[in-house]
């Protein structure tokens, strides 16, 4: 048995002796740069990678330290709670994971090239796949010219893509496959135009056009059913993609608590008030049971247990803590009154940063469509029948 409240000790002072100033920084810019759009600055961005933050799950043989899923996701949530900037986990989630796939590939060439400078921060990169279409209607398509390729398309939202020096981009050949390869930012052809999303406006989003990009043929990264492929990319970043608002939404009680601990009404502390008190209560029952089913999900990741392409137990625990983490903020508003709409410039933030995690690595429609459908087939295999 793992014992879940230790390493999480472990890793909440591994992350605040290692990384906290560092992140602290980061934050300190955030208001600011959410309203210019801007992401955080290449400086920082590059010490995410010179002090192993950036490494710090990914192999050895690109300057990691291997830490596993478990470790990861309590890291990830750590530094949602001690940085205010939301977009820096999510940026750091699509590179580690390029970089991983990059590394399992075995391909020394493309290790040396992108996943190692990656690691150490020195360059960016982002997944190009979103193009508003099912990936069955991709338009971007990768055309065979003798031993090299002609890419063209568009790909609508890539995170991180204002800082990318590479993305790994998902295309669909002429036989209709899809495969999977590594297009530069400087190669002939590629538009990057910065994207203004409701939310996460810290995280260089940007669409990418590529117009008849001459591609290598050693850049090839999967060169069939580039669909699992992207697959095994998405369902990691279920998990990742909802340890750091955890972490924020653990700071939000926190501050909560704090805030109304000091605001007067009536003769007594606002916290005093019983009404209060159960909200507090809620929005801990809230991230507490959200953190249960994800470490769940981590543990099982970390154990090689899951499934692949689609992971019943991962996807469902996206779906509920992604709820929890917007019902805490829901009700810190309600909580904290004038002061959360006004008087922190914070929150309305996290609200609008968060929104997007119903939408990001699959809708929590789709991915409950697909639970149920799981539970539908499980349930007519005869061993699970069960008779009146």
């Amino acid at each position: 048995m793992v014992d879940v409240d230790a390493r999480r000790d472990e890793v909440a002072d591994l992350v605040q002796t290692r990384w906290g100033d560092l992140l602290t920084e980061i934050g300190a810019t955030v208001v600011e740069r959410d309203d210019a759009r801007l992401p955080p600055p290449p400086d920082l961005m590059l010490a995410t990678g010179t002090t192993g933050l950036q490494a710090y799950s990914l192999p050895r043989e690109v300057g990691g330290e291997d830490a596993d899923a478990l470790t990861w996701g309590m890291a990830l949530e750590q530094i949602g709670y001690r940085c205010m900037d939301s977009a820096l986990p999510l940026i750091m989630n699509h590179q580690v994971d390029i970089a991983r796939l990059i590394c399992e590939s075995g391909r020394a060439d493309l290790i040396e090239r992108y996943a190692m400078p990656l690691a150490q921060g020195r360059c960016g990169a982002g997944i190009a796949y979103t193009e508003d279409a099912d990936a069955f209607s991709f338009r971007t398509i990768l055309r065979r010219q003798k031993n090299d390729y002609v890419l063209s398309g568009y790909k609508s939202y890539i995170t991180g893509g204002q800082m990318s020096d590479f993305f790994l981009t998902y295309a669909l050949d002429e036989t209709g496959d899809m495969q999977a390869c590594l297009v530069q930012r400087d190669d002939p052809g590629v538009t990057v135009t910065p994207s203004e999303p409701l939310g996460m406006k810290t995280a260089g989003a940007a669409s990418v056009t590529f117009d008849n990009v001459p591609l290598p043929g050693d850049r090839i990264l999967a060169a069939s059913d580039g669909l699992t492929h992207a697959q095994r990319f998405l369902s990691n970043q279920r998990l990742w993609i909802a340890c750091a608002p955890l972490g924020r939404a653990q700071a939000v009680l926190d501050q909560c608590a704090a805030q109304l601990s000091g605001t007067l009404r009536y003769g007594e502390t606002v916290a005093e008030l019983k009404n209060v008190q159960a909200s507090l209560g809620r929005m801990y029952v809230a991230v507490e049971s959200a953190r249960a089913m994800l470490y769940r999900a981590l543990i099982r990741v970390t154990q090689d247990r899951t499934e692949p392409v689609f992971d019943p137990v991962v996807s469902a625990a996206k779906c509920f803590a992604v709820e929890q983490i917007r019902f805490v903020l829901e009700r810190a508003l309600n909580v904290l009154g004038g002061y959360g709409f006004y008087g922190n410039p914070h929150l309305g933030r996290y609200m609008r940063d968060f929104s997007g995690l119903t939408l990001a690595a699959g809708t929590q429609d789709i991915l409950e469509v697909n639970l149920g459908a799981g539970v539908v087939a499980r349930a007519s295999r005869p061993s699970n029948l069960v008779h009146a």
